[in-house]
């Protein structure tokens, strides 16, 4: 009983350490309606993997609240300066970098194919299936803490 008590200790700091709940929760963890998409492993610039967290989760959620119009969920990716763009219906979503690719062990293209997978299946899951924003709200207004 002893040697049960230690070695939950052990796994229960370990996981504080790593900056992880109990749950699996991360700071930098996409989750959407329970669903998780992502998690972002590098920053970008100025902005840490909390941050980018942030960003995309306001966008994710901002496109599940538009209503306007039903459509399939079409994603495309563009090469960029700053690696491989990600976007549902034409909206930009993210941007892949070489550092997530390196911090996810895999390239720019293959880890922006998975992860808009990710964000196809949640916008099918999730909400409404298949409702992004109209034409007017092509660019969303950052949280104002990332400006």
């Amino acid at each position: 009983m002893r040697a049960l008590l230690v070695a939950f200790s052990i796994v229960v700091c370990a996981g504080a350490w790593a900056g992880e709940n109990f749950y699996g929760w991360h700071p930098s963890s996409v989750d959407i309606g329970g669903q998780h998409v992502l998690t972002f492993r590098a920053g970008s610039g100025k902005m840490t993997p909390a941050d980018r967290r942030a960003m995309l989760e306001f966008r994710m959620t901002k496109a599940l609240t538009h209503t306007e119009y039903l459509k399939s969920v079409n994603m495309t990716y563009k090469k960029v300066p700053a690696g491989i763009a990600v976007y549902a219906n034409g909206i930009y979503f993210l941007s892949v970098t070489p550092d997530d690719a390196k911090a996810n062990n895999s390239t720019p293209r293959t880890l922006a194919s998975q992860w808009g997978k990710a964000i196809k299946r949640t916008f099918e899951i999730v909400g409404p299936a298949r409702q992004l924003p109209h034409e007017g709200t092509r660019v969303p207004v950052p949280p104002e803490h990332l400006e």
